[in-house]
């Protein structure tokens, strides 16, 4: 069964069928409460800027044009509202290392609990990246927008979007280099059969 896109879900509430928002709601809560964790908020208050959005939107509904991309627009509802709480505060709270995620099912515990430590790291690895980079990583990566999503929400340019993504990736890369770098090759020449002895 082929689910109904955002623009019919969309225009179901407009036309007065309140129950459609659910589909919405169903669709963008995970991505939006993994867009504020990877962002270094903790679980509390990822919930709470989740909800925040989505009431939001469904509030100003009527106001999401229909050319505009759904998604880009929430999305905009959910940084400024990210934005207006770091204003707020002086600056998040370091997100726990738990992902939130279940695991896979059939996943063995081993495979589980690698998955896990591979995803705190990398949080931890994002979190020592500058705002704009990491946002435009989250958006880009996590959630699937495109670069000129991404550019309409932030008040970057294209181009700034391309070059944030690049530095970001670049300084990933440096950071698991320079942190694990020899594990890595390590893994590298054992997957390859041969030995540097």
């Amino acid at each position: 069964m082929e689910l109904p896109d955002d623009r019919n879900l969309v225009d179901a509430v407009l036309a007065g069928n309140k129950q459609a928002y659910a589909g919405i709601v169903d669709r963008y809560k995970n991505k939006l409460y993994g867009l504020f964790r990877k962002m270094g908020l903790p679980e509390a208050d990822a919930q709470d800027l989740t909800q925040d959005t989505l009431f939001k939107a469904y509030r100003k509904l009527a106001s999401q044009r229909p050319e505009q991309s759904f998604a880009g627009w929430l999305y905009t509802i959910a940084v400024n509202l990210y934005r207006d709480r770091l204003r707020r505060k002086e600056a998040p709270p370091v997100a726990d290392a738990g992902d939130g995620c279940a695991a896979p099912a059939g996943e063995a515990p081993e495979a589980s609990a690698l998955r896990r430590e591979l995803r705190a790291e990398l949080d931890r690895l994002l979190d020592t990246l500058p705002e704009h980079y990491r946002l435009a990583l989250v958006l880009r990566y996590t959630n699937q927008l495109s670069h000129e999503e991404i550019a309409g929400l932030t008040g970057m340019s294209v181009q700034q979007v391309n070059n944030a993504l690049h530095r970001a990736k670049q300084s990933l890369r440096k950071k698991i280099t320079a942190k694990e770098g020899t594990r890595y090759e390590f893994t590298a020449v054992q997957r390859s059969g041969k030995s540097r002895v």
